[in-house]
């Protein structure tokens, strides 16, 4: 019974995400998919069925699962988004299948406009979630995302790696971080908005009130260290939204997906990122940042993770990301990068 109730459930939850989303578009959702399937056959010679799928993702307004008819196996998803931003994620498809030879993403396979409101429909290769993750394998894949750094020119509509800066809106919380943090690091104005950034924040740290002030000067003594070194060898292509949810597998490597935020800055963004989601907190990922060589790379990272811990926080969750991320943190800042008048954290 259970089952058949969620199953129900299920279904209706699905045909109310499709009437949502032909209002949205303003186009009947067969319709869609007749346009889509159109598409997989001449690109990839597959005659295809489809099933259409709300499988979430801030920018995703809904996705379609094409599989063959005569293996039944997926061959091509697409997926429903704003036309400004699947256009420049599929101008970084065809990027790194040009220079990359599809080993940063899934491969491209059409663009096609949805409706006069402003949306299209993004239609690519199928990539596998990792049936175990591994960071070893996302490291690997954050590497090669850095080769070959004379490319990213030519994935900029100027024709100039810089102007990938300009290219992303602050209209989110990540895209914000990524347009005033991680793509103007050393600058004043990033030394102004992380600082407000924490400020905003400040009632994350109410059972910890003095660990608040202590981290306020901790986050600056990091900050001004790291402007003393030349950044120059830590910039590159960012993925910006570089997460578990958004790394899969294809022939046992693995690649990314929602390839929407892509700018140019500190590339230890990413890694932090990714780090900052570990459910297991801090200690968990302690040894990853070992790893690292440098002094100034650690310190890149654990700057970046705490404020990647403080994106998003729920208040019933406060606590336990100052105890479990933010507080080991600094501590491992404090007893192993040498900031020792920050021992008594």
């Amino acid at each position: 019974m259970k089952k058949l109730i969620r199953r129900w459930l299920n279904r209706y939850k699905n045909q109310r995400r499709q009437a949502q989303l032909e209002s949205l578009i303003g186009l009947s959702l067969n319709s869609l998919i007749k346009s889509c399937e159109d598409i997989v056959l001449k690109k990839t010679g597959y005659e295809v069925y489809s099933k259409f799928r709300d499988l979430g993702g801030a920018n995703n307004h809904g996705m379609i699962l094409h599989y063959s008819i005569q293996s039944n196996q997926p061959v091509a998803i697409s997926k429903i988004e704003e036309s400004t931003l699947a256009e420049r994620e599929y101008r970084f498809l065809v990027w790194q299948k040009g220079h990359r030879a599809n080993t940063l993403a899934a491969e491209p396979i059409g663009l096609t406009p949805v409706s006069a409101q402003g949306y299209s429909c993004l239609i690519t290769s199928v990539l596998q979630h990792p049936k175990v993750f591994s960071y070893l394998q996302a490291q690997q894949l954050f590497h090669l995302l850095a080769d070959q750094p004379e490319k990213v020119d030519q994935l900029s509509l100027m024709g100039n790696k810089e102007s990938l800066k300009d290219e992303i809106d602050d209209s989110t919380k990540i895209k914000s971080i990524l347009v005033n943090l991680v793509s103007q690091f050393g600058t004043d104005g990033a030394d102004e908005f992380y600082k407000t950034f924490l400020k905003e924040r400040e009632w994350i740290f109410d059972s910890y009130p003095n660990f608040y002030m202590k981290l306020q000067h901790l986050m600056k003594s990091f900050y001004e260290t790291l402007k003393s070194y030349d950044m120059v060898d830590y910039e590159g292509l960012v993925h910006g939204d570089f997460k578990r949810q958004n790394i899969m597998e294809h022939n046992d490597s693995y690649r990314v997906i929602d390839c929407q935020y892509y700018t140019y800055g500190i590339r230890l963004w990413d890694l932090a990122f990714l780090y900052s989601k570990d459910a297991s907190g801090f200690d968990n990922i302690r040894e990853q940042i070992d790893k690292a060589s440098l002094f100034e790379e650690k310190l890149l990272i654990i700057f970046f993770y705490i404020i990647a811990s403080l994106i998003n926080v729920k208040k019933k969750r406060a606590g336990a990301v100052v105890k479990c991320q933010i507080l080991p943190a600094a501590l491992y800042a404090s007893q192993q990068l040498g900031f020792k008048e920050y021992n008594e954290l």
